[in-house]
């Protein structure tokens, strides 16, 4: 298992990352002299004031690195003592490889400007007698001139996990360094620095690492910036691949400007409204519901065997509170609800196999939140199929599930209507917008409300406390007197006396004592004891300082490392008191048919192929090889009264491999596709577009590619006509 990271390193890691943020007056970017041999540039004051004391016998190059070592590795660091040991050809070999695939294979930046000019430094630290070289693993620039890394020798080791990481946050340096105004240098981007590299190095080693998944999945409410998920937070950036294809990653680095928050950057460069963006990532939000993913073959058994897996996988999703349990009508609690960007998913359990679901959403606008997306995930042996989004501060929507759906999901997401907000690094959860929101229902009931509801069985050598019935790990200390509640978790640790933990709380080590509360998405660390009288909530963790300590007093709600126990009262919250709905405000009105209903037959989704697809998929917009395309499509509907099913299949006619496909068409009734499988389908009036999903974008000579939607009709469905493949017209 990856070591879950601490904070320390974590600022560590934004403090050297930005080095090379200040305004720049140098040249932009030219292209590189063709086999020009790279310089080595290594700042003079780093042997003048020891910040590097370096040496000349300890250094080793390649054609793009230099490596540095210190005096406790002497000039041949193969024979050193064990604690200071390694291998600087290896090591050099692992870079060398790992500079090709960014450069040539992911195309990340152009090789031109200032990385085609100088060899990145490499420092291996807790080498040196100079402690302050201690880092584990670090990534940046100096000088806003030359990319540097900092490693250990243990965090360089082969196949390292580590230098893959770190040399995608010198290659995001290299996006901006010498090009004044450029860069996600926002403060508000400095999340998205983490979860990219974590992103670029799973490029590289898909099935070696997946993030700190355990922070990631107990908070999937937070906001997406939040500090909270960072190495977690790359399931974004998976959903844009997947969608858009790789290219568009790499220009959200290398055409962000620096007042950019990352999502403005994909919003303006994909040329889409404030609702659309809000569209996609409700749609992000929904694949989350079974990781439906290109790579989900990759990274599932990481979220299988994730730390705190038996209560993590025990649950699925967040619970909801009964308001009036007569009426179905419910509520999130405002310590699960979304924040900008963030979404819940929560467990419904169908009144009967086929159940048609009716809901009205009604979100809590009073306090400043400005929208919603919301939809329903149904899911039969693992696959998911996606009902329509629906968007605002109020709304209606029916869903008709069919035969054999056993689980059925609804995802609501924070989407903000007007801007993308743009929060610090450390602007934390009393400084967040947040999206509370109630809802009625009628069809299904909300997981955990149903009659005869039991808890799921403890697993992981886990159990559920007597006392709330959270989840108390096996090597956890938990007195009888003290509260666990049905969603909070002790990892390890210890918890006695009366305290309390409550809401998404977690302990994971420290001691929690007396009449102490930790709620909301707090975590206690190791190190850390919590009792008297203190409260911590929100996203805090912990407030005790860098080096830990006692805390018995005060309440702390923000995430905030230089904030030690004061005994202070809690950080203002921007998000104001609301009350509760009337049940007759959230009534279910209209007809009992379904907004989309279902097909005879249950389509496919968009499940992840039987085998893994490459680490980088084909651009979905690629277009033919060569020449013209010859294609043939079959297609077949399946209509009911408004609504309607149709299945492409295209047909390679031609003698050269399709490598990468955009179906268009046109339909001649008004016909309206409201969601797709096996391909990622865009309608503008009635054009439609139809772009291959990654691991379908190549059509050999004679083979064939297939995918579906689903649609709605005025009463008239006649088949589309003018199919083009990549530009080229299709027989029909």
């Amino acid at each position: 298992m990856k070591p879950r990271p601490r904070w320390r390193r974590w600022l560590a890691a934004l403090a050297l990352v930005t080095l090379g943020t200040a305004p720049l007056v140098v040249p932009q970017l030219t292209p590189a002299a063709e086999a020009a041999a790279k310089t080595v540039w290594i700042p003079e004051r780093w042997q003048s004031t020891g910040e590097v004391p370096w040496a000349q016998n300890r250094t080793k190059e390649s054609a793009n690195f230099i490596l540095l070592w210190g005096e406790k590795s002497g000039t041949n660091p193969l024979s050193a003592p064990a604690e200071f040991r390694f291998d600087p050809d290896n090591i050099l070999s692992q870079l060398e490889t790992l500079y090709s695939f960014y450069v040539n294979t992911m195309r990340f930046t152009p090789e031109t400007g200032l990385l085609s000019q100088y060899k990145i430094i490499v420092i291996i630290t807790r080498t040196w007698n100079r402690t302050a070289l201690d880092a584990w693993a670090t990534g940046g620039s100096t000088d806003g001139r030359v990319g540097v890394i900092n490693v250990a020798p243990g965090a360089a080791q082969p196949g390292s996990w580590g230098l893959a990481h770190e040399l995608g946050h010198v290659f995001q340096n290299y996006t901006f360094l010498g090009r004044s105004g450029m860069g996600l240098t926002h403060a508000s981007a400095g999340t998205f620095w983490e979860a990219s590299a974590e992103f670029m190095a799973m490029q590289v080693y898909p099935r070696t690492a997946a993030g700190d998944l355990t922070r990631w999945l107990r908070t999937e409410n937070l906001y997406y910036s939040s500090s909270r998920h960072h190495y977690g937070a790359w399931m974004l950036l998976q959903y844009i691949k997947d969608r858009d294809g790789i290219e568009m990653f790499n220009r959200i680095w290398n055409e962000a400007r620096n007042t950019e928050h990352p999502l403005e950057v994909y919003r303006r460069i994909a040329g889409i409204t404030q609702a659309e963006l809000n569209r996609r990532i409700g749609e992000y939000a929904q694949h989350n519901v079974t990781w439906d993913y290109t790579n989900r073959a990759d990274f599932m058994p990481f979220i299988n065997s994730v730390y705190g897996a038996g209560f993590l996988n025990a649950y699925k999703g967040v619970p909801v509170e009964a308001v009036n349990a007569g009426a179905r009508h419910y509520r999130i609690s405002d310590a699960m609800a979304p924040s900008d960007y963030g979404y819940n998913k929560i467990q419904l359990v169908p009144e009967s196999d086929g159940a048609l679901i009716r809901l009205h959403l009604k979100g809590h606008a009073e306090t400043g939140a400005t929208g919603w997306t919301f939809g329903f995930v149904a899911v039969r042996n693992g696959t998911p199929r996606y009902g329509p989004l629906t968007q605002g501060t109020s709304g209606q929507i029916s869903f008709q599930t069919q035969p054999g759906e056993s689980q059925v999901f609804l995802v609501v997401t924070g989407t903000p209507a007007s801007a993308v907000p743009k929060y610090a690094f450390l602007d934390g959860w009393p400084k967040n917008r947040r999206y509370p929101y109630e809802f009625r229902i009628s069809g299904a009931i909300p997981s955990g409300h149903e009659p005869g509801y039991q808890k799921p069985a403890a697993t992981n050598g886990g159990r559920w406390h007597a006392n709330g019935g959270g989840w108390v790990a096996g090597n956890a200390n938990v007195a009888a007197t003290a509260y666990v509640g049905p969603r909070a978790a002790v990892y390890s640790g210890s918890v006695t006396g009366n305290a309390r933990i409550e809401d998404l709380a977690w302990v994971n080590g420290g001691a929690v004592t007396g009449n102490a509360v930790v709620k909301g998405n707090a975590i206690v660390q190791g190190g850390v004891t919590i009792g008297g009288t203190a409260v911590v909530g929100g996203d805090a963790e912990p407030p005790a300082g860098p080096t830990g300590g006692t805390c018995n007093s005060g309440t702390y709600l923000l995430f905030n490392p230089s904030r030690g126990c004061d005994g202070g009262g809690p950080e203002a919250d921007v998000n104001p008191a609301h009350g509760t709905f009337t049940s007759e405000e959230l009534a279910i009105t209209g007809g009992t048919n379904p907004t989309t209903p279902p097909p005879t037959t249950a389509p496919p989704t968009t499940a992840p192929p039987t085998t893994a697809p490459p680490t980088t998929a084909p651009p979905t917009t690629a277009p033919p090889t060569g020449g013209t395309t010859s294609c043939r499509v079959a297609y077949t509907a399946n209509s009911w009264s408004n609504g309607f099913t149709g299945d492409v299949t295209v047909t390679n006619t031609g003698g050269a491999a399709v490598n990468g496909w955009t179906l268009t068409f046109s339909f001649p009734n008004g016909q309206q596709v409201t969601n797709s499988w096996n391909a990622t389908v865009t309608q503008s009036g009635p054009a439609v577009t139809a772009r291959d999903a990654g691991y379908n974008g190549t059509i050999a000579p004679g083979g064939t590619a297939s995918f579906g939607f689903q649609g709605t009709h005025g009463g008239t469905n006649q088949p589309p006509t003018g199919w083009a493949l990549n530009g080229s017209p299709c027989t029909s």
